[in-house]
Order: C-alpha cells, then structure tokens, then sequence
C-alpha cells in the first residue's frame, strides 16, 4: 500500500475528511488525489506533518518494513503501534492484560 493509500486509510479510520487534514498541513486536499494518481511521496516536512495529524509513525506510511530482518512481522507491529496510540490508558492496561496473558501460553 503506497502512502496516499494508507493515508486514506487513516482518514476513513479517524472519521476525518481530506479537506481536514489538508487544511491542518498546509496543502490543497486535490494534492492527496495527485500523489496517489503519481504514487508519490510528498516532501519530507509535509510527510512528517501528515503523519503526526494521523497519530501514526512516519516509518508506518512510508511502509519502512523492508529494513526490517522480519519482514512478515514488522508491519503488523507498526499497525498494532499505531492503533494503540489511540487507546484510552484503562484500555492499553486491558489489552496488556489480555497479551500477558496470551504470553502465558507460549
């Protein structure tokens, strides 16, 4: 998944529009239309700025896995990463409890 898609992705996610997240980087919401008709990258200060409105590492959108010495693992680390930021602190203490326990298993 490029990175227009996977930012599409987190738009549809966070019910948050284009329009939105155009207007709180700084750019025209038909550039997001452009890099995904390109399968282009936008520059380093806007992707850095798209991400943090996301909530999601720069390394998730630009799909970095394939430094990673696991590459079937690695990106369902980084998503589980950045879902979890959203999380509620009562609800990442009942998910850790539920990966401990999964944990006792192995």
């Amino acid at each position: 998944m490029n990175f227009w898609k996977k930012v599409d992705s987190e738009l549809i996610y966070l019910g948050k529009t284009r329009k939105e997240l155009a207007s709180a980087v700084g750019f025209d919401a038909a550039n997001i239309s452009f890099g995904i008709k390109r399968n282009s990258i936008p520059a380093a200060d806007t992707a850095v700025k798209v991400a943090s409105f996301l909530g999601v590492s720069l390394e998730y959108l630009l799909d970095m896995t394939e430094f990673s010495t696991q590459k079937s693992v690695q990106p369902k680390i980084l998503e589980i990463e950045n879902r979890l930021r959203r999380f509620s602190p009562n609800d990442l203490n009942v998910i850790l409890a539920v990966v401990n326990s999964i944990n006792e298993k192995y």
